[in-house]
């Protein structure tokens, strides 16, 4: 270290000493005195005030007439007059319309109903099915209801069918006949006299259930083909061969005995007219012991 620096070090170290020798020493101050709470003084007692409160001067003032009383009783309440005896309702004289016609729920009743109509009608079974097609069908028919207190009634009904050959049964005409059999069809016409039982079904419509016997006829219509050389037009001519068909048989049965039964539902149109929708099952007896052909007609027509 610098000689110099180490000197005055030592010099101010001489002059400072004495002064800190001098200066007494620290003392700490006195704690504080002890000074005792302040002693709880109770709440003055309550004084009344001076005076009392101020009475009222004056009574309130009384009625000086009592209220008007009634000079009356209002007067009884009227006895509504007994209602009259319970009568049985009696249809006029000459009238149809009885506790039957309120029971067909808006259908009119009539002795005599006529319809007119048309449907489907479905083949049944492998027999008829393996030579004749379903086919169209239309018909008509009259009923009589000889009163109206009971819904039981006769009807007689008229129906005519025709039903397409199908390829096996004009293969089996082209071999029992020895031609060549294209085209046929079998027309079924004939009629049922069936009993007819009407029951309400709901608000505005009946069901009814009919069934009975019939006669019917079948009439089988067979055509030949043959194929001869021309001139063919389609949007232009051209040379070819068009089909030529023929009346190649004609065949028609007696009367077969056959029996019905079915299910309808009938739908006022308003006035005397009514929409009717059936359907039954029918089987017709085939001539020499051939069996039966079972169908099933779906009709739908008016009623009047």
């Amino acid at each position: 270290m610098n000689p110099n620096r180490l000197c005055a070090l030592g010099t101010a170290l001489v002059l400072v000493a004495p002064a800190l020798a001098q200066q007494p020493p620290y003392q700490a101050p006195p704690p504080p005195q002890y000074q005792p709470p302040v002693q709880y003084q109770p709440p003055a007692q309550y004084q009344p005030p001076a005076q009392a409160p101020p009475q009222y001067q004056q009574a309130p003032p009384q009625y000086q007439q009592a209220p008007p009383q009634y000079q009356q009783a209002p007067p009884p309440y009227p006895v509504p007059p007994p209602p009259p005896p319970y009568q049985p309702y009696q249809s006029p004289s000459g009238s149809a319309s009885t506790a039957h016609t309120q029971s067909q729920q808006g259908i009119t009743y009539h002795p005599f109903r006529m319809w007119l109509g048309g449907g489907y009608s479905i083949t049944q079974g492998s027999t008829v099915k393996d030579l004749l097609n379903d086919g169209g069908m239309g018909g008509l028919g009259i009923a009589w209801f000889p009163t109206a207190s009971i819904p039981f009634g006769i009807r007689i009904d008229g129906s005519y069918t025709s039903h397409s050959q199908t390829l096996n049964g004009l293969n089996q005409a082209s071999q029992s006949t020895g031609q060549n059999i294209g085209d046929g069809y079998t027309d079924i016409y004939g009629g049922d006299v069936d009993a007819e039982i009407d029951l309400p079904l709901g608000t505005r419509s009946r069901e009814y259930f009919f069934g009975g016997v019939g006669w019917y006829r079948e009439r089988t219509t067979l055509k030949s083909v043959t194929y001869q050389q021309g001139t063919i037009c389609w949007f232009y001519c051209y040379p070819g061969y068009y089909p030529v068909y023929s009346t190649a048989q004609v065949s028609t049965t007696g009367w077969l005995p056959s029996w019905n039964a079915g299910i309808g539902f009938e739908f006022p149109l308003g006035g005397s007219a009514s929409f009717f929708l059936d359907g039954r099952f029918l089987r017709i007896k085939q001539p020499n012991n051939g069996g039966y052909w079972d169908f099933i007609p779906i009709r739908a027509g008016i009623r009047f």
